[in-house]
């Protein structure tokens, strides 16, 4: 096997403790070392984690009690990844396929086999078509930053197509910077002190932020309300004092009604507009056109509600909460932006006492610069050429529209990611895998991914690797270590890149000696002392000018104008010079596939079809371990009881879900209240050949501001620019089998 630096690494170093009693099961055992990490899979919480090893084998992980915010505690998902580690079912080596893409046949092949083939095939896409050739698919399925600034430092050198954007938040993120400039959040222990009101939008907690609860409740318990907006009847919902049930894809239209009733009724703060805020006229221009009366009418949402949500927020010390889900339509940056503006006519902004949350700056580090990314993706004394980039929430569209081109995209290296499973309408994103020349898959798992790969390489779970991944919610950081040596073949990714990099005539960009740790100080220790989050130590408070206790306190806002823009500057700008719905002031774009935007389709497919992240998985990770498939059952999709008598389906029936994009087959019906008539829910992430992956069925538009077109770009600004897969513009029938 490969030398690979990471295997002789003395990992006892970490120990927080050594020969630690634990309890396992019903089994007291003496772990060899008790080690300080945290989850990196992608959810507000970040969860601290002591993770127990003997013999070099995880034996039991459990939460870190010293963690300010999760405080001990992890997630069903968190402590099934003992399961998931140890499972028999991991990519144990290095595999070359023998069968046709799809079938998911392969050899056993040797690390030095499998690396030689594939630089031989990337020297020869690189002679024959270019740099820009080869791309990267990467996404969140482990969402630690080093490693993508590594494996960034190898495509640069090649010269490859960049992948950019995202397909989960950056619409909403745009319409927010555009908003407010750099984004913060305040974190739970400051606001659930001081905060009458609490207004959720768009956001499950029960299954993506379990550990806002405490602070929700005690804020709850002070007195403080609760407003949830979501279409979905929630967990949290159900104990909100005044859950807002929305039409799919309206949320901006809420937002305008609720503005026009407080602005109608002379209850906004008129100190804070004309002091800190930029286009208030303009605004309310906008506005006027949204009574309530229309906005009910719009949103399904009974009046009485509109208005007494209206009085709560305006009249209350409110803070804004907001997740993703109401920015998972082609109008997602509208009604982030919608939410934004009605927070700030409230002054509810830069206060302990209610303010304005929708993502932390620290969820994408390298963008206001905490995270020094361009020390490690451009190396001094290295020639950078300047690429095109492809768009991830149009990655399909961009492999095929390359094929057009001078430099068509003929290989791709994905890792940490789902690719097939998680981009929308699969079967067109198969289509752009069969261009490849090359499809290297870097897994723990064969998922639906590997059975189209050339190579399948064994990738490392994220307790035997090294990572930097602070929340994009609280304020804490501990620096993932590996807690224990990688087992079987597996290979930090890393040290795949590297070693890749190596090979490909760069050994003075890739030294040997070089660890994840010592990439982690070269992003951050300019900032802030990297070893008082490394275990032992840990977790430590980031830096308070990069995360402030109470965001926007000061007053001033990195937008154009140095105020919360209303009327925005930058939208107005960006759309000179791109194609998108840059519109200065919020509006309500309808979704491009609904029932007022396509009638006729609607006829056809009468039912808005909306996956939330489910409750015991990330996405696709998970079900294939007995604990999850156990907990979670078959796939379900809930449909309203009305609908459900409708079309002849009762409780436990097998249904068919289809349009013309794809159909899902003995899919379990469940008839009830959760989801108004018209709307159903199938929750996200299952794997293709499991047979219930909603994106079979997810259309391919995506939200703004930018139309990215073909998704081929040559200049791209995430917070300028947006995108966000439309996960949720999808129309679709249901009929019993």
């Amino acid at each position: 096997m490969t030398n690979f630096t990471r295997l002789q690494e003395d990992l006892n170093k970490y120990a927080v403790a050594r020969n630690v009693p634990v309890w396992v099961g019903r089994k007291k055992v003496i772990a060899d070392r008790m080690v300080k990490t945290a989850c990196p899979h992608n959810c507000y919480d970040t969860c601290g984690v002591r993770a127990y090893i003997k013999d070099e084998k995880v034996i039991k992980v459990e939460g870190d009690p010293d963690h300010p915010i999760t405080r001990g505690h992890l997630c069903v998902k968190g402590y099934a990844n003992v399961q998931k580690i140890n499972s028999p079912d991991r990519v144990k080596y290095p595999l070359i396929r023998v069968g046709e893409r799809g079938e998911g046949k392969f050899r056993r092949a040797s690390w030095d086999e499998a690396l030689d083939l594939i630089v031989e095939k990337l020297k020869n896409v690189r002679s024959q078509y270019g740099g820009e050739s080869l791309v990267e698919y990467c996404y969140s399925g482990n969402r630690e930053h080093m490693a993508k600034t590594v494996s960034g430092r190898f495509l640069n050198l090649f010269g490859a197509t960049k992948l950019v954007g995202s397909f989960c938040l950056l619409s909403g993120a745009a319409g927010s910077f555009h908003t407010v400039g750099e984004q913060h959040t305040m974190s739970p222990e400051v606001w659930c002190e001081k905060t009458d009101m609490i207004f959720l939008v768009g956001r499950n907690p029960s299954f993506t932020n379990p550990h806002i609860y405490p602070f929700l409740y005690k804020a709850m318990e002070r007195g403080a309300k609760l407003v949830v907006v979501d279409p979905y009847v929630t967990a949290v919902a159900s104990k909100a004092d005044l859950h807002l049930q929305p039409r799919p894809g309206s949320d901006v239209v809420l937002a305008l009604g609720m503005m026009n009733y407080i602005i109608s009724n002379d209850l906004h703060n008129k100190e804070f507009i004309a002091n800190y805020t930029h286009g208030f006229d303009e605004l309310w221009e906008e506005v006027k056109k949204m009574p309530v009366e229309k906005a009910a009418e719009h949103t399904g949402i009974e009046v009485e509600k509109i208005i007494q949500a209206a009085k709560w927020y305006a009249t209350l010390n409110t803070q804004t909460e907001c997740g993703y889900g109401h920015q998972r339509y082609s109008n997602g940056h509208q009604a982030q932006r919608a939410f934004a503006c009605l927070a700030a006519i409230c002054g509810h902004i830069g206060k302990e006492t209610g303010n304005y949350n929708f993502i932390d700056q620290m969820g994408f580090p390298t963008l206001p610069g905490f995270a020094k990314a361009g020390k490690v993706t451009n190396p001094e004394g290295a020639d950078i050429p300047q690429t095109r980039m492809i768009n991830i929430a149009t990655f399909a569209s961009g492999v095929l529209a390359s094929q057009k081109t001078d430099v068509p995209v003929k290989a791709c290296i994905s890792f940490r990611g789902g690719l097939v499973s998680q981009q929308p309408e699969v079967a067109y994103t198969l289509e752009a895998l069969r261009q490849l020349e090359l499809f290297v898959v870097i897994e723990q798992f064969m998922t639906d991914d590997t059975d189209y790969a050339d190579v399948v390489l064994p990738g490392c779970h994220y307790l035997e690797q090294y990572g930097l991944h602070p929340s994009y919610w609280h304020h804490y950081l501990q620096v993932l270590v590996p807690v224990c040596k990688p087992y079987h073949e597996a290979v930090p990714d890393i040290e795949i890149w590297a070693e890749l990099g190596r090979r490909m005539g760069w050994e003075e960009y890739f030294p040997k000696e070089t660890t994840g740790l010592d990439f982690v100080k070269a992003l951050i220790e300019d900032d802030c002392d990297v070893m008082q989050a490394v275990s032992p130590n840990g977790p430590m408070r980031l830096p308070e000018n990069w995360c402030p206790k109470v965001p926007y306190q000061d007053l001033k806002f990195t937008t154009p104008s140095g105020k919360v823009e209303l009327y925005s500057n930058s939208m107005e700008e960006r759309g000179k010079k791109f194609p998108g719905d840059f519109k200065p002031v919020p509006w309500h774009l309808e979704p491009a596939e609904s029932p007022l935007s396509t009638p006729e389709l609607f006829k056809k497919y009468p039912i808005t079809l909306i996956s939330q992240h489910p409750a015991f998985r990330t996405h696709s990770q998970y079900y294939n371990l007995p604990w999850i498939r156990e907990i979670e059952g078959p796939p379900k999709v809930f449909i309203n009881k009305k609908d459900a008598e409708r079309i002849g389906v009762k409780e436990g029936d097998k249904v068919r879900i289809y349009n013309d994009r794809g159909e899902l087959l003995e899919i379990f019906a469940k008839p009830t209240i959760r989801v108004k008539s018209g709307t159903a829910e199938l929750s996200s992430g299952m794997w293709v050949k499991l047979g219930a992956n909603v994106n079979v069925l997810a259309s391919r538009t995506i939200g703004g501001p930018r139309d990215v077109l073909d998704g081929i770009m040559t200049e791209y600004h995430p917070l300028l620019d947006g995108n966000t897969t439309a996960y949720f513009n999808t129309l679709v029938q249901i009929e019993k089998m």
